[in-house]
């Protein structure tokens, strides 16, 4: 029988692609639910307001899925535990974030997924950069930390000088996922 490692089981340019079209896909599908909803507002609204089943939720589940298959493309790029316990906080994240999907606003488990997804993901892009920074590319380390702390920086003196609806939060808390899943969507398609 043959066995095959789970580095193997999506080649890098596959996860190159899912990494790109992850937050292209859930940005556009979440840009269009918006214009659906004439009573949205950045300023007083969630984003899971915009979540009866549609546009919103298939947003969420596909660029689940999408950030799913790149996480996994990217464990051979992982040196240490460290990494390894980096993109699976990811990869965890990725679940919470199709779950988030399924579970629209409203549901009982909705608040308790979505803080799980943005906790995961959180916690799994700093685990992956400290690997970067402990396996000398101190460069990556810094792209990913000094977007983490932009965006908490951002969303405290949002939520300090106009404390109204989290949809902002929401947009600039996924912002360093964003850069993350461009970044190295794009390395792993050329390099």
């Amino acid at each position: 029988m043959m066995e095959i490692e789970i580095e193997e089981l999506v080649p890098e340019s596959i996860g190159g692609y899912c990494g790109l079209l992850a937050p292209l896909v859930g940005y556009v599908l979440i840009i269009v639910s918006i214009l659906m909803h004439d009573d949205f507002t950045l300023a007083g609204s969630a984003l899971s307001d915009l979540g009866e089943v549609g546009v919103f939720n298939i947003a969420l589940i596909l660029s689940g899925i999408l950030f799913f298959i790149f996480t996994l493309s990217m464990l051979s790029r992982v040196e240490t535990i460290v990494g390894d316990i980096g993109l699976a906080g990811l990869a965890f994240g990725s679940i919470f974030l199709v779950l988030t999907g399924i579970f629209p606003k409203g549901t009982t488990p909705h608040t308790a997924i979505v803080i799980l997804f943005f906790s995961f993901f959180v916690a799994g892009l700093f685990m992956f950069s400290l690997e970067k920074f402990l396996e000398f590319e101190p460069v990556w380390a810094v792209l990913i930390w000094s977007s983490l702390v932009f965006a908490g920086i951002s969303i405290g003196l949002v939520s300090i000088l106009d404390p109204g609806g989290i949809a902002i939060y929401e947009i600039i808390g996924t912002l360093p996922l964003v850069q993350f899943s461009l970044v190295y969507g794009t390395r792993l398609l050329t390099d």
